[in-house]
């Protein structure tokens, strides 16, 4: 409920709009209150949902959109996987990317209700949701007066719930039954299919038929697929291109197709993708130079941080597919694509020497940045070891951060758990005995200690060295552990 001076500043807002004869704002005014309620309520939902279905494995681990611990990165490593396990094993890979109109707007409500009856959602939050998405109106304004109609297809626009009630129909179809050398992945509506086989023949009738299987599920679910952007990659040396259609349309054969923003071509060598990102580059510092130049515009840490910030960011988008080991042609490729900027934010002679404009703005080489993410991505988010002459850290020296879902979000700290009250002024008393804690982090490595002041007297202490790999918040916990046991 609103505090009474929240009430005083609605109903004197109230009073205003109808001092000046406005009362449709008025209305505006109280919508926006009922619609915010609406999406409290569908937040508290969604959450018990989206608990329920990572605290019991609902989801499959093919879906990489939308959910914790799953990125672009794993996605886009999953992918390449299984290419290169493939390819490896000397079979022909195609990958066909799927385009699916309109996912969001044309799923239909049956379909959501269906899998979430099939999910074991508390009866509760079925409930809820039931009530959620029935009897859903639209209303417009025409001419000819109001046009009512049944809403009883897509998500609520705009609303939170929408991510997870795709996920949760998306999952029907990573959870069928697939053959093994055909290997389905999703993120949010972007699915591929990756298909292997040892012959033109076969891996054209096994396209076709995980085609079926797709269009079957597309069907039941009244949802279409764009054949215009569906396409097929093909990696292999077969000289004819296999036929495949969807419908009786023919899928178009690429030499590169762009997934979640990494353009992945039939070779594996990321010149494609450099080169895109290049031509971005470059669009973004023509559109830096129209609000600085030389000797007006912003300043130079202004210029510094919009490429720190934006356009070091668009490029390093999904690195650690394509920049883990770059070749020297991705280097010079790189390292062209970042001279501009540096010229741009020093001001400098464009005869400046590359190397020197990074010592002076201190910005390292773009592929030095990039490698440094990539490698980072790699053994902290993928978990996948590094080779020891890059680092000796391995993944599990590394802490793993804590999923939403590894406790129910009804479940809290209550008030007499926790205080943030000062303990100095308790510190002269005989009845108490005080725990000091801390944990510190330095050049010199990391530690945590703790001591114990009874009746004036230090009565315990204990101190430890941790890993080097160890934060600073680690050691803190660590000395918070060992003084409650």
């Amino acid at each position: 409920m609103p505090n009474d001076g929240g009430q005083k500043t609605v109903s004197l807002a109230l009073k205003r709009l109808e001092r000046r004869k406005r009362p449709a704002a008025g209305l505006l005014l109280s919508s926006y209150f009922t619609l915010t309620d609406n999406r409290v309520l569908e937040k508290l939902m969604t959450q018990r949902l989206t608990y329920h279905l990572e605290s019991t494995n609902s989801l499959n681990d093919r879906h990489h959109g939308f959910r914790e611990g799953k990125s672009v990165d794993t996605a886009i490593n999953e992918l390449l996987r299984n290419i290169k396990t493939a390819r490896r094993d000397g079979k022909h890979v195609l990958v066909l990317s799927i385009d699916i109109k309109g996912a969001f707007d044309n799923l239909q409500h049956r379909s959501i209700l269906k899998t979430l009856e099939a999910s074991a959602c508390p009866s509760n939050i079925n409930r809820l949701f039931h009530s959620l998405l029935q009897n859903r109106k639209v209303t417009l304004l025409t001419p000819q007066g109001r046009a009512t109609k049944e809403q009883k297809q897509g998500c609520p626009q705009g609303s939170c719930s929408g991510p997870a009630l795709w996920n949760l129909v998306a999952n029907e179809i990573l959870n069928q039954v697939w053959p093994d050398n055909v290997h389905i992945q999703a993120f949010a509506d972007d699915f591929v299919l990756v298909i292997e086989a040892e012959t033109n023949k076969s891996l054209v009738a096994d396209t076709q038929s995980a085609i079926t299987q797709f269009s079957s599920w597309c069907s039941e679910n009244e949802l279409a697929i764009s054949t215009e952007k569906t396409n097929y990659i093909l990696f292999s040396k077969m000289v004819r291109s296999p036929k495949i259609t969807w419908n009786g349309y023919k899928i178009n054969r690429v030499k590169s197709f762009k997934y979640l923003g990494i353009h992945v071509d039939d070779r594996l060598n990321w010149l494609r993708h450099i080169n895109k990102q290049g031509e971005k580059a470059n669009k973004m510092q023509q559109n830096l130079k129209r609000i600085a130049c030389g000797n007006w515009g912003i300043s130079q840490i202004h210029r510094w941080s919009l490429y720190k910030t934006v356009i070091e960011r668009m490029l390093a988008h999904g690195s650690s597919a394509w920049c883990l080991n770059p070749t020297f042609k991705k280097k010079r490729k790189l390292s062209s694509i970042e001279r501009p900027f540096l010229l741009h934010i020093s001001g400098a002679y464009r005869t400046t020497p590359t190397a020197a404009l990074q010592t002076i703005l201190g910005i390292p080489p773009l592929h030095m940045q990039l490698q440094f993410e990539a490698r980072f991505a790699s053994i902290y988010r993928l978990r996948i070891p590094l080779p020891p002459f890059i680092t000796d850290t391995q993944p599990h020296d590394l802490e793993m951060k804590v999923t939403g879902w590894s406790s129910h979000p009804s479940e809290h700290l209550k008030p007499n758990q926790i205080s943030f009250e000062d303990g100095e002024a308790y510190i002269a008393r005989k009845d108490i005995i005080n725990i000091f804690t801390d944990g510190s982090k330095t050049e010199h490595g990391v530690g945590a200690a703790f001591c114990v002041l009874s009746n004036d007297i230090w009565a315990y202490q204990w101190s430890a060295k941790l890993n080097d790999n160890n934060t600073v918040f680690q050691a803190e916990l660590t000395a918070l552990h060992e003084a409650v046991i």
